[in-house]
């Protein structure tokens, strides 16, 4: 019999993790334990996928709380009003009419408790990080919905207990003012205040979508055409916006040393990460990108594969409910995977096309087929003319990204060049705001998929990365040397 590599059987132990935790998160403990036994029949490779299975089942076991009565989530089946003592460990995020806090606990009436609560607010007065304040309300637990578990999705962040609308008092502002997430905050809130003074509405809010991940802004209207146009990934921080950041900057310094483009990209990946404010999915999707730009400058002496794997392994460690109820997450990993797999295959298709835009159009089909199961699966709705709208329009986001981030930049350093940078990336936008418009007009071009199952989304990956494996002769491998726009 022959002997398995070590490489082979690190990628059969992350899998079986994977497959345990997965399975631990959606069914019964004793499916993932029947599933258990089923590997004892596994003639080779048995050890790591046995030894994956367990740590599955151990670290997505250990994530399902035990409440007592320091826990907050011990009181939310109470069903009368409790007064707490919290301090706001988030930053506030403003949607419609309300403004959405995450707050730490201390006091439950006249008892020292622990654990977080999202709360919903009025709009006004606006509250902001560090502000400790009093609530007088109910504590819920969250709802559980036919088709989706809030419950779980709020789980993944360590939030086991809500309140809507409760009466608040102020009792003191910024207890944290100095530390560095304040200062984070702050940069933040500087950044979006000068987007919208320099960009007139809606391209104020296609810029803050793109550049900080800002969508509560955007109109209703046009979001409904990114909607129909299959366009709407671009608004959100993800694992596909992380890699057209790493196209720019490979492109912009395309003739300087290749450890100076490597260290030059991190650098940026890191500082687009904090402008962003460091939300857990952006941390995560630059975390992937970083290790993208590191296995593209390896080259082959890499096996990207396991790197990508064993990223996702410790991201689902510290935070074991992330795989299944965390869509940013999903998207950034497959998106990722599907960048560092099918680029390969697609581009001797490419390669008479303007570097630039053979980039673009590499990243998009690549990511467009690896999410398309997770979007089906999450919202129920395939846009038909997804391929025809990301073609025509994905080569203007990283010109949008660029030009808009110059005038950002020349504008806080008063340089008068910010009025052609602005009225540059202002043509871009309305290219695109005009276009994308236009395009979701277009008859029946939003079809609704009520119930598209989660073995469908299994089956489709099990399909694709078979299809891969025979068409590459080394899944996982990527190589520098194809990729001349970073390397």
């Amino acid at each position: 019999m022959a002997r398995i590599s070590q490489s082979r059987q690190l990628k059969l132990f992350l899998f079986s993790f994977f497959l345990a935790v997965g399975m631990g998160s959606i069914f019964p403990w004793w499916t993932v334990f029947v599933g258990f036994l089923s590997l004892l029949w596994w003639k080779r490779g048995v050890m790591p996928v046995v030894f994956g299975w367990l740590v599955g089942f151990c670290v997505i076991g250990a994530s399902f709380p035990i409440f007592d009565p320091t826990d907050v989530g011990f009181y939310t089946d109470m069903n009368q009003k409790v007064v707490i003592e919290a301090v706001i460990v988030s930053d506030p995020e403003v949607r419609n009419n309300a403004q959405y806090v995450i707050v730490a606990a201390g006091k439950l009436d006249s008892f020292d408790v622990k654990g977080k609560i999202l709360v919903k607010l009025r709009r006004y007065p606006q509250y902001k990080y560090g502000d400790v304040i009093t609530l007088s309300g109910q504590l819920a637990r969250p709802a559980e919905f036919e088709t989706f578990s809030y419950a779980d999705y709020l789980a993944k962040d360590g939030i086991f207990a809500v309140m809507y609308q409760p009466q608040v008092r102020l009792i003191r502002h910024q207890e944290g003012m100095f530390d560095g997430w304040s200062l984070v905050y702050w940069l933040k809130h500087e950044i979006r205040d000068e987007i919208e003074k320099l960009f007139g509405e809606p391209g104020a809010s296609i810029v803050l979508g793109l550049l900080l991940g800002m969508r509560a802004s955007i109109p209703q209207v046009l979001m409904d055409d990114f909607q129909r146009s299959g366009l709407t990934h671009i608004l959100a921080i993800s694992g596909y916006n992380i890699t057209l950041l790493i196209t720019i900057v490979g492109t912009l310094l395309k003739g300087l040393g290749r450890r100076v483009r490597f260290v030059a990209t991190w650098f940026v990946i890191f500082l687009f990460a904090l402008l962003t404010g460091l939300s857990a999915s952006v941390v995560r999707a630059s975390i992937m990108g970083a290790l993208m730009v590191f296995v593209i400058f390896q080259g082959r002496k890499t096996d990207g594969m396991n790197i990508l794997l064993l990223s996702g392994f410790l991201m689902i460690l510290v935070s074991p409910r992330i795989l299944i109820w965390d869509v940013s997450f999903q998207l950034s990993f497959v998106s990722t995977l599907g960048l560092m797999q099918l680029m390969l295959l697609f581009e001797p298709y490419v390669k008479k096309l303007p570097a630039f835009l053979g980039e673009g159009l590499l990243v998009t089909l690549a990511a467009t087929i690896f999410t398309t199961p997770i979007v089906l699966y999450h919202f129920g709705v395939f846009s038909i003319i997804s391929p025809l709208a990301n073609v025509i329009f994905l080569p203007l986001i990283p010109l949008i990204m660029l030009f808009s981030f110059f005038a950002l930049v020349s504008s806080f350093l008063w340089l008068p060049i910010v009025w052609f940078w602005l009225g540059v990336c202002s043509i871009f936008l309305m290219i695109l705001i005009e276009g994308v418009h236009l395009v979701a007009q277009i008859p029946f071009a939003l079809v609704t998929i009520p119930a598209f199952p989660w073995w469908a989304v299994g089956l489709y990956y099990l399909f694709l990365l078979k299809v891969i494996a025979s068409r590459t002769p080394k899944l996982g491998r990527y190589s520098a040397s194809r990729r001349e726009g970073v390397s």
